[in-house]
């Protein structure tokens, strides 16, 4: 798990709907692992680059304590890369824990087997108005993680049922820039009204999801679980 240039881009992307900076929350102790120039060029494409801001090869805390955040933490199963709350995110947190304004998961969420209760402990970590950014797997990427996601994942699991909104989901090639990347948050222009979008590549494919929390009056992702988000929305109307 890292920040590459894709995911950095997605990141900062991501930035102009946060709306508080006081806390951020990291899916595993992500690195930097683009060069230095990289870093640079991609901060100043989008208007955030200040003097001293350079990055070597390492952990991001101090990157997104640069990029106006107050405090960052990192979540991890392993104590092996010394993130500041150990957890099985398999399993429900039950301990009190501060709500983040921030949560960033650059390549975890493919690795844990109970996909739904990850996706409802971000939800119950997330703030009102807090902001989910995830860059995972979506093609030839098989044996990676456990699994490779479709947009239809995180349209069902990040709804307005479950107090979210989807602002941004998009495929997009491994070191790849946004003007590269294919927009799947329309189904207007998909066939069968499905996101069917796909690179016609042997590339390695993210996918890419910017999600607002919006209420904590909301379902359960485990207890009452989603359908299939085009179904929902489309064929069954």
């Amino acid at each position: 798990m890292g920040i590459d240039l894709t995911s950095f881009e997605a990141l900062l992307l991501s930035l102009k709907y946060v709306e508080s900076k006081k806390h951020a929350l990291t899916l595993g102790r992500q690195g930097i692992h683009i060069w230095p120039n990289i870093v640079e060029y991609l901060l100043k494409k989008y208007n955030v680059f200040k003097e001293n801001m350079y990055y070597e090869w390492g952990y991001s805390e101090i990157l997104l304590k640069d990029l106006g955040f107050e405090d960052v933490d990192s979540i991890d199963y392993s104590s092996y890369e010394n993130a500041s709350i150990i957890h099985n995110m398999n399993k429900p947190i039950l301990f009190e824990s501060k709500k983040y304004d921030f949560i960033y998961d650059g390549g975890t969420i493919e690795h844990i087997f109970n996909t739904p209760q990850v996706c409802e402990n971000i939800i119950n970590l997330l703030e009102i108005g807090g902001i989910f950014c995830s860059v995972t797997c979506n093609n030839n990427l098989s044996g990676h993680g456990i699994y490779q996601f479709s947009p239809e994942f995180f349209l069902s699991a990040f709804s307005k049922d479950y107090g979210m909104e989807i602002k941004e989901i998009y495929l997009a090639q491994v070191n790849s820039e946004i003007h590269e990347w294919i927009n799947v948050n329309n189904l207007k222009d998909q066939q069968n009204c499905r996101n069917m979008s796909k690179f016609d590549s042997n590339k390695e494919v993210y996918i890419i999801t910017i999600a607002k929390k919006i209420s904590n009056n909301r379902k359960n992702l485990i207890h009452d679980s989603p359908n299939q988000y085009s179904y929902e929305n489309m064929d069954w109307k």
